[in-house]
């Protein structure tokens, strides 16, 4: 069982036939049978393996998140989290299918017959910071993710999709260790600068009906 919290953009009703309509949804919970201690020093372990992986091929080769070509992230594409032997890790897998399902049954969805994953590790120093970016805008897009694992006073700032340049309106998430969070994968996002001298890990993934790229794992 989960305690969700739902954060809604959604527009007010609309009075005339051209004024804008939105409804975009994110979901948070916390997670507290992981031992997070652990996946960061796996996290930390695995930067030197992940270094040495191909880069992107993208025209963003971080994926637009200003972290740089030598990021983990910047390899996203070239490994999967959920791959990697371990216990925790394993949780994290199941927890991820779990609190996607009852987000569905929230919604009185019918669940999936069929899911896949692609998961990566963001692992930022003192002084960086991920610029507002999305995952998505495809007619498949479906929902992204992310799991902080070690994070000291910083946040991740959601901005409403149809409202991002005279005044957007910003939902901004304080990171804590065991913060699960789903999004609608068009959601731009970004980091407040992380100013600790401890590394700030978080693990990011998205969601896909279909398996579109040769590292996403299945989950259903």
């Amino acid at each position: 069982m989960f305690d969700i919290d739902i954060i809604n953009f959604k527009s007010e009703p609309k009075q005339t036939f051209f004024a804008p309509e939105w409804n975009y949804y994110l979901f948070e919970t916390n997670i507290d049978n992981i031992n997070f201690n652990e996946i960061s020093k796996l996290c930390l372990r695995k930067e030197k393996e992940i270094a040495k992986l191909p880069k992107s091929n993208k025209v963003s080769i971080d994926g637009f998140t200003g972290l740089g070509e030598n990021s983990t992230t910047s390899k996203y594409e070239k490994y999967n989290v959920l791959k990697w032997k371990n216990k925790n890790i394993k949780l994290i897998k199941q927890t991820i299918i779990d609190f996607h399902n009852a987000i569905l049954k929230h919604f009185n969805q019918p669940l999936l017959n069929e899911l896949w994953i692609q998961c990566w590790v963001n692992i930022m120093r003192k002084g960086e910071q991920i610029k507002p970016h999305l995952h998505s805008t495809n007619p498949y897009t479906y929902l992204g993710g992310h799991i902080c694992v070690q994070c000291e006073d910083t946040t991740t700032n959601y901005i409403s999709p149809i409202n991002q340049i005279n005044m957007p309106e910003l939902y901004k998430s304080k990171n804590s260790v065991g913060k699960l969070t789903l999004f609608q994968n068009n959601i731009p996002h970004y980091t407040s600068k992380h100013n600790s001298n401890k590394e700030r890990i978080t693990i990011a993934f998205d969601l896909s009906l279909n398996k579109t790229k040769n590292n996403y794992l299945r989950l259903i």
